[in-house]
């Protein structure tokens, strides 16, 4: 159970690394790493519209982040067996 609580929390720390690097500097590093990708879609009158979409990599590495920052939060209120050894 340590060792998952470990990676949720190197999780977290990355996750706030990166929103604070974009806040400071507008330097997004998973976006930079997992570009969203760009499509062209035309319609049936023939307009086409360019459409963005979130990398699906991009996804699972937010989505990871956010467990892990859910996870820490419960561990450090809810769980028992992670505070009887501290």
């Amino acid at each position: 159970m340590k060792v998952l609580y470990w990676i949720m929390l190197i999780l977290l720390v990355v996750g706030g690394v990166n929103r604070g690097l974009y806040a400071w500097l507008d330097l997004n590093l998973v976006a930079k790493f997992f570009p969203d990708v760009v499509s062209t879609v035309t319609d049936a009158t023939g307009v086409e519209t360019t459409v963005t979409t979130m990398n699906m990599i991009a996804k699972i590495v937010y989505s990871a982040v956010a467990v892990g920052a859910l996870w820490t939060l419960i561990a450090n209120f809810g769980c028992k067996c992670c505070k009887k050894s501290a």
